[in-house]
């Protein structure tokens, strides 16, 4: 119990003092501040994973409450304004003793085969072997989720037991952080206490939310380091309600956590980016480093599965080159940004690429159909049908989804791209892993869908928040939203 504690408050702790000392104030501080330190903690252990350094996760531990304590101390001595708030770091350290407390006394875990391959390779991690890991495991399971329960052998235990349904109410707490944000300007309390906690019990009472949120797998770990990307990067061209640097701050931690997660993740985070990218409000310095970090993660995972593939003397993989050379592609794009025809041509370019996805779905599907035709199948079973447990709560959603594109809200790309390039990227995986998706729960796409569930939600809801039907002849909505003066005091 005192290793899980001390891991979850390393993460809090942590994050909350690298997000405070990047700009953030208010409840910004804790909820921010977790992911950050979740995302940071994730990132550091890759770092020690990816070189010589021992891959021990009392060093994560340590590190993670290090860098981010020591930069918040160096600042404060050159007399930056960082309040220290006592009372509140004892309720966060009482909230995450009894939140241990409580999980470990009832636990409750859904678990299947991936996840006792994700706790093998969070054992190897613990014990600095991660290297002897199979090429079965290592380029499906990665190092992200094992990183998580690698510390829980460090008291004779496979996995953290309050760690997966402590990030599904990460999930609820951010997503709520961010619409009071993003809404407090324009709605009244009563308004803005509706819409949020209308939305935080549709998403708490989805059967699919409830099953990930006690799940040993990564994917509500991944859709709350997508609603820190996608929801952070519409913030930041939309509110000055929160501190863009604290905002890049997670950001760019959550884009390098997220290459560590899954196999697909340089695809989709470059889907997720590309509207920031081409939005000539973002400083160019906000979006080199955002690719820099997804490059330079792409890069070290890769090359890194390289090795372990010659060190076993096995051929490398085709599509460990092919991301290489993806993430090489995307250091190299760093210098052009300073071409204006990213931000003139921004509308084309996210066309283009959305036409790329389909066109290239087109030619697979001429090519060998029966893999779509079984995939569209089984994905209208599980969706429609009930097959994959979801109830009717997805097809609720693309029915909200459809009627907010009939409401202005600003900078609406940055959180309909993500969706809907989603759309034909999700059936090109299919191909790409040489089988069609399947019927049931226990399908990959139909546990992917969880990953977007909270982005879609944020952009309902922030759509429901602005309240004005598109008019072609009605003024632009404003692009930002102003904070109120109190806003970003505790």
């Amino acid at each position: 119990m005192i290793i899980e504690i001390v891991l979850l408050l390393s993460m809090v702790l942590g994050g909350s003092a690298l997000i405070q000392a990047a700009g953030a104030r208010g409840l910004g501080v804790p909820i921010l501040g977790s992911v950050t330190g979740l995302a940071l903690y994730l990132c550091i252990g890759a770092i020690q994973v990816l070189t010589p350094i021992t891959s021990s996760p009392v060093l994560t531990i340590v590190l993670t409450v290090a860098l981010p304590g020591g930069l918040w101390l160096w600042l404060r001595l050159r007399g930056a304004q960082l309040p220290l708030r006592p009372l509140w770091a004892g309720i966060i350290v009482a909230g995450v003793t009894a939140a241990v407390a409580f999980f470990r006394a009832v636990p409750q875990v859904g678990w299947s085969n991936d996840s006792l391959q994700y706790l093998l390779n969070g054992s190897l991690i613990a014990s600095n072997n991660i290297t002897i890991a199979s090429t079965s495991l290592l380029p499906k399971r990665l190092i992200g989720v094992p990183e998580l329960h690698a510390a829980a052998n460090l008291g004779g235990e496979y996995y953290v037991q309050a760690i997966t349904p402590l990030i599904a109410g990460l999930v609820l707490a951010l997503l709520s952080w961010m619409l009071w944000e993003s809404l407090a300007p324009r709605l009244s309390k009563r308004a803005l206490i509706f819409i949020v906690l209308g939305g935080v019990l549709f998403l708490a009472s989805m059967n699919r939310f409830v099953f990930h949120a006690f799940y040993l797998n990564g994917h509500l770990l991944f859709a709350l380091f997508m609603l820190v990307v996608v929801g952070g990067g519409w913030m930041l061209v939309s509110t000055t309600s929160v501190n863009k640097t604290a905002l890049i701050t997670a950001m760019s931690l959550s884009v390098g956590a997220l290459i560590f997660l899954r196999a697909e993740s340089s695809i989709l985070v470059v889907l997720v980016l590309l509207p920031i990218i081409v939005d000539g409000s973002v400083s160019r310095v906000h979006k080199s480093i955002l690719l820099a970090i997804l490059g330079a993660s792409t890069i070290a995972w890769q090359s890194f599965m390289a090795a372990v593939y010659l060190a076993q003397g096995l051929p490398v993989a085709f599509e460990i080159w092919g991301l290489l050379g993806f993430g090489v592609a995307i250091l190299a794009l760093i210098p052009l940004l300073r071409w204006s025809i990213f931000v003139q041509r921004g509308r084309i370019i996210l066309v283009l690429a959305e036409a790329v996805l389909w066109l290239s779905l087109i030619v697979l599907f001429i090519r060998e159909p029966q893999i779509l035709i079984e995939s569209v199948s089984a994905t209208y079973e599980n969706v429609v049908t009930g097959a994959g447990s979801w109830g009717l709560s997805l097809i609720l959603m693309v029915a909200l989804l459809v009627l907010a594109t009939f409401i202005a809200v600003p900078n609406r790309v940055n959180l309909r791209f993500p969706l809907t390039s989603f759309i034909p990227l999700g059936f090109l995986l299919a191909y790409l892993r040489d089988i069609a998706y399947r019927v049931g729960d226990g399908d990959s796409l139909n546990r992917m869908w969880i990953q977007l569930i909270p982005i879609a939600l944020f952009y309902v809801l922030i759509a429901l928040g602005f309240g004005e039907w598109r008019r072609r002849s009605a003024a632009p909505v404003s692009t930002h939203v102003s904070a109120p003066a109190d806003s970003q005091q505790l």
